[in-house]
C-alpha cells in the first residue's frame, strides 16, 4: 500500500518523521468527485453580506457554495473519530444521524451523529455568520457510557472544491498573525481557511496538521486507507495543484472530561489571507449573536409569508425557506438544486449539475414563492430573467451550431436552456416553454412589474411567434417536436403577452399573439393526440409528436409534417420513431406517454373535463402510475408516477449510479401536479388533500422533497423493467438529488390551491379566453354567458366580437373564440360593462386565418344587467 511504501522510503532514506514536512506526495491525486446530492440540510443567511450557501449529507456539512449559489467551494467537512489505542476510526457521515432545524422558522440546523458501539456522539449547530463569508459549526463531542474524552482521538477532515473544480486546488498550513495555524486552500481567485477554537494536537514538537492528495497522501488515506494503522502519521505542510484534502487532529483538553464543546469556522475569500481574515473575525466574534442574527433574518422572512388562511404547515414554510436559500444574493437568480445528481460519481466534467438556472424551473418556484406572498423575490427574479438572462442578439446557425459566437447560439429575445447566474448559457438547446414562462411570471405580478418590461416581453413573444410552436426540446430536455406541455406554455404565454401588449397600447402586437395562440390551441389535439395508440382504446395525448415542421409560409408551415391523425382522416397515424434518450431506445412515438398533458389544464389552455384530457388520464395512470403504501396518507388508486415509459434517467437496476443510462423512478412533482389537476377537475380544495398527504410521505426525514423516489419493482409496457435494489424501500428518495427546487415549489402551490379551493396560479389571460375558468367581474361589469348554435367545417372556429374592449373592438384577431365541446353549440363567457348597449356579431375563422361573417342584416345588440346575462343565439352563414 502507498502508506506502507512511503514509510519504508522515509526509513530507508534515514529521514525520520520530520521528513513529512513539506510537499505531500502523490500529485495530483485521484480524480475529483462531487458530493452526494441527497441533502440533509441547506442554508444561507438571508441578510448581511455573507455569500456562503451550505448543504449537509447524513448530518455532516457537505457541499458549500461561494461566492455565488452556482459555484461550489467544498465537498466535505466532517469528523473522524478514533480511539486512543488506535483500535478503530469512524467516519462521521457513515454513522447514525439525526438532523432538525433549531427553530421551525429558520434554516439553522442541529445535527447529531454517533456510534453507540464505540461510545461517542457529536452534536453540532450549523449556520453562517451573516456579516462574513464564514460557515460556523458549534460542536459538542461527548464520550458515552463512562468513557472520557481522553479515550478518543478527534480529527477534522476537509475537502476543498474551490471555484467549482476539484482539480487544481492547492492546500497549505498557514501561519496566523497572532500565533497558531490554519488549514488554507486556494484555486484561482477563490480560497478557504479552516479554524477551530480548540488547538491542534502537537506531537514531538509538530502540530498534527496535514495537506495531501486525495486517495494517496490525504488524511483519510493516512487513517483508513489500505494497510493503515488508524493513527495519524503524515503532517505535510502543502499539497499543490491537485485534488487535495486537509486534516487536523484536535486537542480535546482535559482527558477526564465527559464532553468538550468548541467551534469550527470555515472562511472564504478571494485569497488565503482574506479567507483567514473572515474565519478569524467570525471565530473571534460573538457566535451566539451571529446565530441570533441569522435566525432573526429567517424568522422575519417567514413572518412575511402568507399563512394561507392558517393552513400553512411546517412543510410549507420549509419549502419557501428552501427556495429562498436557492437564490443567489447578488444576482437574484435561483438554481434548480444545490448539488449535482449522483454527485458522488460525478466530477469536474459535470460542471453545472443542478446548480444552474433553468427558466422553466425558475418560473415554477418563483411562481410558488409569489403564491406564498414573497412578491419581492418574484419581482427580482422577473427582473433577472428579462434584464440578465434574456439574449439580445442573433448569432449562430442553430442550436449547437454557433461557430464564432462567444456566448454560443443566441437569438434576440430568447432565453437559454440553462445558464450560470451570470447569464452565460451552459447548454445551448432551446425549449419553447422556457420562452413563455417568464412572460407568465411577469403577467401574474401585474402592471407595476410587467409594464416597465414591456419592450423585453415583446421580444420574447415575438421570438415565440418566429420559432414556435415546434420546440428543439420539450420539458424533459431530450427531444424535438410538438409537446402538449410545451404547447400549453406557449399558448398561455402568448395570451398573457397579448394582455400586456393591450395594457401598453399595442393592440397590433396583441392581435398577432392571439391569432397564433388561438390557432395552436385549436390544433393541440390534431398535433399531439393519437387515435391509434397501443394503450387502452388508442386515444390519448402523446408525450411528444417528434415530427419536423411542415415548413412553408403562413400558418400551415407551423404545423407538423406528420401525425397524429386529424378527425377528418380517422385513420392510423403515420408511424414515427422517437429516440428516447439515456438508453431508452428507439420507440414508436405512440407508445411513449407522460403527464405533460396536464399542463394544458394548469396553463388554462384546456378545461379539466376536456374529453381529450379525460381520455388520457386513465392511460397515464395505467402505464405510469403506482400505488405506494404511504403511512398517514389516504388511500388513492394511484399516488405516484414515472416521468415517462422507457425513461433512462435514474440509477441502474443493479443500484449503480446513473452514468448516461439507467432507469427513471417515481417523481414526487407528479403527485403534486395531479393534486392540482384534481382540484380543477372536481372543483374544490378537498380533492387535493390526499395528494398533499402523499407528497409529505415522499420527503426525506428532514422534509426535503427529492427529484425521484424508489418505486415498487415493476415491468412497464414493452418489457421495460424497473427494479428497486435490495436495501431500498419504495417511496424513499433515490440518490438523484434532494431537495429539488421544483418539487418544493409544487408543495406550496398544492397547499395554497387546496386552501383556496381552486388552482391559485391559473393564468386567467389564457383560461378566460379558452373557456377554461370563470373570472369574477370587476365593479361595474357583468358576466355574459354566450351560447351560439352554429355549423362549421373541420378547421373552422367560431368567434364573437363587438364594440367592447373585452370583445376586441371589432378586430377579428382580438375577438373571443368559443368552445366547441358541445358542438354544434358553441360556448364562451365574457365580462362586459353592465347596463351599456353593446353591438356584437359572430364570425368564423378558417384554418388559414381568413374570416367569414355571419349572414344578418345588422349587428346584434346586448345590454347586460348587473346580475349578468345568458345569450342563446342561432348563427347562420
Amino acid at each position: 500500500m502507498i502508506k506502507q511504501w512511503m514509510g519504508l522510503a522515509l526509513l530507508l532514506g534515514g529521514l525520520g518523521g520530520a521528513a513529512q514536512a513539506g510537499e505531500a506526495f502523490g500529485a495530483p491525486g485521484l480524480t475529483a468527485v462531487r458530493g452526494p446530492a441527497a441533502k440533509s440540510f441547506v442554508g444561507v443567511a438571508t441578510e448581511g453580506p455573507s455569500r456562503v450557501y451550505f448543504t449537509g449529507y447524513r448530518g455532516v456539512v457537505s457541499e458549500v457554495f461561494y461566492p455565488a449559489v452556482d459555484t461550489q467551494a467544498a465537498v466535505d467537512l466532517q469528523f473522524l473519530v478514533g480511539d486512543a489505542g488506535g483500535g478503530f476510526v469512524d467516519e462521521e457521515k457513515r454513522q447514525d444521524y439525526r438532523v432538525q432545524r433549531l427553530h421551525p422558522r429558520s434554516m439553522s440546523w442541529q445535527a447529531q451523529t454517533g456510534n453507540p458501539a464505540h461510545h461517542w456522539r457529536i452534536s453540532k449547530r450549523i449556520f453562517t455568520d451573516p456579516a462574513r463569508d464564514a460557515l460556523i459549526q458549534r460542536v459538542t463531542f461527548s464520550a458515552l457510557d463512562g468513557r472520557r474524552v481522553g479515550d478518543f482521538r478527534l480529527y477534522l477532515l476537509f475537502k476543498p472544491y474551490l471555484d467549482n473544480a476539484g482539480a487544481g486546488n492547492s492546500a497549505a498550513t498557514l501561519a496566523r498573525a497572532g500565533g497558531g495555524v490554519a488549514l488554507a486552500a486556494s484555486r484561482n481567485q477563490r480560497a478557504s481557511a479552516l479554524l477551530s477554537s480548540l488547538p491542534w494536537k502537537t506531537q514531538n514538537g509538530r502540530r498534527m496538521l496535514s495537506n495531501g492528495f486525495v486517495g494517496l497522501s490525504d488524511g483519510w488515506t493516512d487513517l483508513l486507507g489500505g494497510g493503515a494503522d488508524k493513527r495519524m502519521d503524515w503532517t505535510f505542510d502543502s499539497a499543490g495543484n491537485g485534488n487535495v484534502a486537509q486534516m487536523g487532529w484536535l486537542e480535546l483538553g482535559d482527558p477526564r472530561a465527559a464532553s468538550v464543546s468548541f467551534d469550527v469556522v470555515l472562511g472564504f475569500g478571494a485569497s488565503q489571507g482574506q479567507a483567514l481574515d473572515a474565519a478569524e473575525a467570525a471565530l473571534g466574534g460573538d457566535l451566539g449573536a451571529a446565530q441570533r442574527r441569522y435566525d432573526a433574518g429567517w424568522q422575519a422572512y417567514a413572518a412575511g409569508l402568507s399563512d394561507q388562511g392558517g393552513s400553512a404547515d411546517d412543510g410549507y414554510y420549509l419549502a419557501a425557506m428552501t427556495l429562498k436559500t436557492m437564490q443567489d444574493k447578488a444576482s437574484g437568480a435561483m438554481v434548480a438544486g444545490l448539488g449535482t445528481p449522483w454527485g458522488a460519481s460525478q466530477g469536474d466534467a459535470n460542471a453545472g449539475g443542478y446548480h444552474l438556472v433553468w427558466p422553466r424551473d425558475l418560473f415554477k418556484f418563483a411562481n410558488a414563492l409569489l403564491t406564498a406572498g414573497d412578491r419581492a423575490t418574484a419581482a427580482r427574479v422577473t427582473d433577472y430573467l428579462f434584464n440578465t438572462l434574456q439574449q439580445r442578439r442573433d448569432c449562430g446557425a442553430a442550436e449547437y451550431d454557433a461557430a464564432g459566437c462567444p456566448d454560443g447560439f443566441s437569438r434576440n429575445g430568447r432565453f437559454p436552456q440553462n445558464a450560470w447566474v451570470s447569464g452565460a448559457q451552459y447548454w445551448q438547446g432551446t425549449q419553447m416553454d422556457e420562452q413563455a414562462m417568464p412572460i407568465l411570471l411577469a403577467w401574474r405580478q401585474g402592471p407595476v412589474v410587467y409594464s416597465p418590461l414591456w419592450p423585453r416581453i415583446k421580444l420574447a413573444a415575438d421570438y415565440i411567434l418566429s420559432a414556435g410552436p415546434w420546440t428543439y426540446q420539450e420539458r424533459w430536455e431530450e427531444n424535438s417536436g410538438y409537446s402538449p406541455s410545451t404547447l400549453a406554455a406557449q399558448i398561455a404565454g402568448l395570451a398573457a403577452a397579448a394582455d400586456i401588449a393591450r395594457a401598453n397600447g399595442d393592440d397590433a402586437s396583441a392581435a398577432r399573439y392571439l391569432s397564433a395562440a388561438d390557432y395552436w390551441q385549436q390544433n393541440v389535439d390534431a398535433w399531439t393526440f393519437t387515435r391509434s395508440g397501443g394503450f387502452g382504446d388508442g386515444r390519448y395525448y402523446l408525450r411528444l409528436n417528434p415530427s419536423a415542421r411542415a415548413g412553408g409560409a403562413g400558418r400551415a408551415g407551423q404545423a407538423p409534417a406528420l401525425g397524429p391523425d386529424t378527425p377528418q382522416a380517422l385513420g392510423p397515424d403515420t408511424p414515427q420513431a422517437l429516440e428516447v434518450k439515456n438508453g431508452g431506445g428507439s420507440r414508436d412515438a405512440r407508445r411513449v406517454v407522460d403527464g405533460g398533458f396536464l399542463e394544458l389544464v394548469r396553463m388554462g389552455v384546456k378545461r379539466a373535463d376536456d374529453p381529450a384530457v379525460l381520455a388520457t388520464l386513465g392511460i397515464y395512470d395505467a402505464v405510469l402510475g403506482q400505488r405506494l403504501d404511504l403511512p398517514g396518507a389516504p388511500a388513492l388508486p394511484v399516488n405516484a408516477w414515472f416521468r415517462y415509459n422507457f425513461d433512462g434517467y435514474g440509477e441502474r437496476n443493479d443500484g449503480g449510479d446513473f452514468a448516461g443510462s439507467g432507469v427513471g423512478r417515481l417523481w414526487p412533482i407528479f403527485t403534486a401536479e395531479r393534486g392540482v389537476y384534481e382540484i380543477a377537475r372536481q372543483g374544490g380544495g378537498a380533492a387535493g388533500q390526499p395528494y398533499l398527504a402523499a407528497l409529505k410521505q415522499l420527503a426525506t426525514p428532514e422534509g426535503m422533497l427529492p427529484e425521484q423516489v424508489w418505486p415498487h419493482s415493476a415491468v412497464l409496457p414493452d418489457g421495460w423493467a424497473v427494479e428497486t435494489p435490495a436495501g431500498n424501500r419504495a417511496g424513499t428518495p433515490t440518490r438523484s438529488i434532494a431537495p429539488l427546487s421544483w418539487a418544493m415549489g409544487e408543495y406550496i402551490s398544492l397547499l395554497a390551491s387546496i386552501r383556496a379551493g381552486r388552482v391559485v396560479d391559473l393564468p386567467k389571460a389564457a383560461c378566460a379566453r379558452y373557456y377554461a375558468c370563470r373570472v369574477e367581474p370587476k365593479a361595474g361589469e357583468a358576466t355574459v354567458e354566450i351560447q351560439a348554435a352554429a355549423d362549421t367545417s373541420w378547421g373552422q372556429q367560431l368567434y364573437v366580437t363587438g364594440a367592447a374592449r373585452a370583445l376586441g373592438n371589432w378586430n377579428t384577431d382580438l375577438g373571443l373564440p368559443a368552445d366547441a365541446a358541445a358542438y354544434p353549440l358553441w360556448k364562451t363567457r365574457v365580462n362586459l360593462p353592465a347596463g351599456q348597449r353593446i353591438e356584437y356579431k359572430y364570425y368564423r375563422k378558417n384554418a388559414d386565418g381568413s374570416v367569414s361573417w355571419e349572414q344578418r342584416a345588422g349587428n346584434r345588440v346586448l345590454q347586460a344587467p348587473a346580475g349578468g346575462l345568458t345569450l342563446s343565439d342561432q348563427v347562420n352563414w
